[in-house]
């Protein structure tokens, strides 16, 4: 079987994107996207949250990061500590569009 990347290897590990919740409780708090964006350090003009999942043992952020063109999936325990990403150029979802200036971030 051939090893996924990208837009597949994200949407096998966590779902479509935008199947997520809007607001996960994080150790007793609870936290709406852009608040989460915020906790991880990137929240950036250019970074659009998509959703969010609490699985058994982590958590994951999906966001579009808009200057990079790139769909992250960003993994975090509960302490915010960083336990992996990973990335995908827009395109793979968008196709051609991706390339329009509404996602430069500028």
């Amino acid at each position: 079987m051939p090893e996924l990347h990208g837009r597949a290897l994200i949407e096998a590990r966590f779902g479509p994107l935008g199947a997520g919740a809007q607001r996960v409780t994080i150790a007793g708090t609870d936290y709406d996207l852009r608040a989460l964006l915020s906790q991880i350090g990137v929240e950036f003009d250019d970074a659009k949250p998509i959703d969010a999942l609490q699985l058994p043992d982590r958590f994951v952020l999906r966001y579009l990061d808009a200057q990079d063109q790139r769909v992250v999936a960003y993994e975090f325990d509960a302490q915010f500590h960083c336990l992996g990403e990973i990335r995908a150029h827009i395109a793979e979802w968008e196709g051609d569009q991706a390339y329009f200036t509404e996602y430069s971030g500028h």
